[in-house]
């Protein structure tokens, strides 16, 4: 494709889904090139305690909406399935597509269907007992509504359930 048969094309393309494709460009090059399941994290499997605070960009303000704990596997980490919204945000239901990771970092993309639909852009800093993440909560037209920030410790081993 010539570079003006390219700008035609992102011409046509309506005004939210190129602020979408946007945000996707750099979550990728937030993430960088590393994406494989053999990438060693660096977040050490276990328990965590994770705090799940909610705000409007523009306010400035996060409230905590909960608090939870869960069990980190090493299973799950490396295979990128930990790390959702936590909120009872309606994007969480949506299809959600890991789209980055590397050793300290990885991110994922959630789009719910339809026309004019929310979407959500997560990103998180791993260390070994700890790990931030942010996840945008945007509106058909590519604003952001709200933040849910996630605050993980890790607060011990996991305890297996009694087999039933």
């Amino acid at each position: 494709m010539s570079r003006t048969a390219g700008v035609r094309c992102l011409k046509r393309i309506s005004a939210g889904r190129r602020r979408r494709c946007l945000a996707f460009g750099a979550l990728i090059i937030f993430c960088g090139s590393a994406y494989a399941a053999e990438i060693e994290h660096a977040l050490t499997p276990g328990l965590y305690k994770i705090d799940v605070l909610l705000g409007r960009p523009d306010s400035g303000q996060l409230k905590p909406v909960k608090q939870v704990e869960k069990c980190l596997s090493a299973d799950a980490i490396a295979n990128h399935t930990v790390f959702d919204m936590l909120s009872d945000s309606p994007v969480a239901q949506c299809p959600k597509y890991d789209v980055c990771a590397g050793q300290f970092r990885t991110g994922f993309v959630a789009q719910c269907l339809g026309s004019n639909a929310q979407s959500a852009i997560g990103m998180f800093a791993l260390e070994p007992k700890e790990f931030r993440g942010r996840i945008d909560i945007k509106d058909g037209n590519g604003n952001v509504l709200q933040s849910e920030i996630q605050y993980g410790d890790r607060v011990g081993n996991c305890v297996s359930s009694p087999a039933r």
